[in-house]
């Protein structure tokens, strides 16, 4: 398989700013969803727009801004199933566990069709996915790495960013946790291995090693 076989489009959504990725092969129907946020009528209308049907939403994390777009989607396309991981399945029904009540509007999706731990290995629109747990932003973050003869990319949720990190003050984050799982998890990646965060600009683990003023001195 080669990444540069595969379409990678992303989403904004306007009032988080965050990242919802759709992937797919160049000729193929069939794609997944990572993280689909508030701005749902976007993703439904270029979903519609190249003929794409949904099979699974990835979810990286149960904050709000990641999974208030599980409803729509499911709605439009009832056989789309949700994937979370098992420590935060219930982040998707819980307003408070997912932070919506937090910021007065109470989010609640669909819940989880499948979980899975970290190390799992999983097929999604005939794209091999390995889901990697990586914990400090929230309990069960856990990032999508696909490989291919060509190079590697990553969806990695909220624990990494263009020159920054993710928070780790929300009630189930942990600093040495985040950081730990950066340097173990994603800067022993390839250099050229391409990043697709929640929120901002796609970047590369080598960037963020000689950059990111988070990973310098002894994580580097």
């Amino acid at each position: 398989m080669f990444i540069s076989d595969l379409q990678i489009m992303s989403i904004e959504s306007a009032s988080f700013g965050q990242n919802t990725y759709i992937v797919h092969f160049d000729s193929a129907n069939d794609c997944f969803i990572v993280d689909a946020g508030f701005d749902t009528d976007k993703i439904i209308r270029y979903l519609k727009k190249n003929n794409l049907n949904p099979v699974a939403i990835l979810v990286t994390h149960g904050h709000l801004d990641h999974i208030a777009g599980n409803g729509d989607i499911k709605e439009e396309w009832p056989e789309c199933k949700i994937y979370v991981s098992k420590e935060d399945k219930e982040k998707l029904v819980d307003p408070k566990g997912n932070l919506s009540a937090t910021y007065g509007v109470p989010v609640v999706t669909p819940a989880a069709d499948q979980t899975f731990d970290g190390g799992d290995e999983i097929m999604m629109a005939s794209i091999p996915v390995s889901v990697l747990h990586l914990p400090g932003h929230s309990r069960g973050h856990v990032i999508y790495r696909i490989a291919g003869e060509d190079g590697i990319v990553m969806f990695v949720g909220d624990v990494i960013f263009m020159d920054s990190i993710g928070r780790y003050d929300f009630p189930d984050g942990n600093y040495s946790d985040l950081i730990d799982g950066i340097r173990d998890v994603i800067l022993t990646q390839p250099l050229d291995t391409v990043l697709y965060p929640g929120h901002g600009p796609k970047t590369t683990v080598g960037r963020e090693l000689r950059y990111n003023p988070f990973l310098q001195g002894d994580i580097c």
